[in-house]
């Protein structure tokens, strides 16, 4: 079980596959004879891989610029590294990803070459895929376009939304990782060069699937598909979805298939017809000239 070509394992990144990524590198460290740090980036209050590294003396460190976190990584010159980028948002610059002596995993949450860049769950939503997936493969100069080393399907459920998918892909992800973490240590990780075209689209951060805007005459199925992937729950990843309503601008707070028996004619609900059953019922608040919202609130 030796076989191992790398002295250090440094996990980046946060959230549940971090979390599961960091625990299981350090169980293995044992056997596999290296070392582990784990790196935040992006601190979050609630991190889990924090939370493992602080109860199980793993070496953990805050580095939150990215100047100083290329210079961290620079400065290993004669031992082999091997960084697994773990839903991290930090790109590695050139001159880390061409060092002969470090390599770099990252998990991605598509099938790439699908959907390469940010929020790809969204967009597998919003663009109706019946099948999506996640993808770990190494890290090149060009984002998301490294060989492939493993990747796991997911099928879509027809109501799912961004948050519930992120979760189901993360556990995806994880169990992809135990797949081919000994393989990636061995440096003998049978991969799949992508078939990556000229004219294929990156997903920017700043991007939001459909402008984040609707028109309450469009067809219901695709307000609802609109809604879902702009739904990560208690994260504010884009900005609630809007649209015109009675000569204001409004913003949807909640929204739920009901049974048609479930009508609800008061404030701040509209009600859609969505098949013979159901209705998408739609709670908002008014948004004011000011950029302000207002109205009843909605809980």
């Amino acid at each position: 079980m030796s076989d191992n070509k790398f002295t250090r394992v440094i996990v980046i990144g946060y959230g549940v596959i971090a979390g599961k990524v960091l625990r299981y590198v350090d169980e293995k460290s044992v056997a596999y004879r290296y070392s582990v740090k784990y790196i935040e980036y992006e601190p979050h209050a609630f991190s889990e891989a924090a939370k493992y590294a602080e109860a199980n003396n793993v070496d953990c460190q805050i580095i939150e610029d990215k100047k100083s976190l290329s210079d961290y990584f620079m400065s290993f010159i004669d031992e082999k590294i091997l960084i697994i980028s773990a839903s991290n948002n930090y790109i590695f610059p050139n001159q880390v990803i061409e060092k002969r002596n470090v390599v770099i995993i990252n998990f991605h949450n598509a099938l790439l070459p699908q959907f390469p860049g940010r929020n790809a769950p969204s967009w597998a939503i919003f663009e109706q895929q019946e099948i999506t997936g996640i993808t770990w493969h190494y890290v090149t100069s060009k984002i998301d376009e490294g060989d492939i080393i493993v990747q796991k399907e997911y099928k879509l459920p027809w109501n799912i939304k961004a948050y519930e998918l992120v979760a189901a892909l993360m556990h995806l992800a994880f169990d992809a990782f135990q797949e081919c973490f000994e393989s990636v240590l061995q440096e003998n990780a049978q991969t799949i060069c992508q078939n990556v075209k000229l004219d294929h689209r990156m997903y920017k951060s700043t991007e939001i699937p459909g402008n984040g805007h609707f028109e309450l005459t469009d067809p219901p199925e695709d307000i609802y598909r609109l809604l879902r992937a702009l739904d990560y729950g208690k994260n504010k990843i884009f900005p609630l979805p809007q649209t015109e309503y009675r000569g204001k601008t409004i913003q949807i707070r909640r929204y739920k298939i009901v049974s048609n028996r479930s009508k609800k004619e008061v404030e701040n609900i509209i009600n859609i017809p969505f098949d013979n059953d159901n209705l998408l019922q739609m709670r908002y608040d008014i948004i004011y000239a000011d950029g302000k919202s207002g109205g009843v609130l909605i809980v």
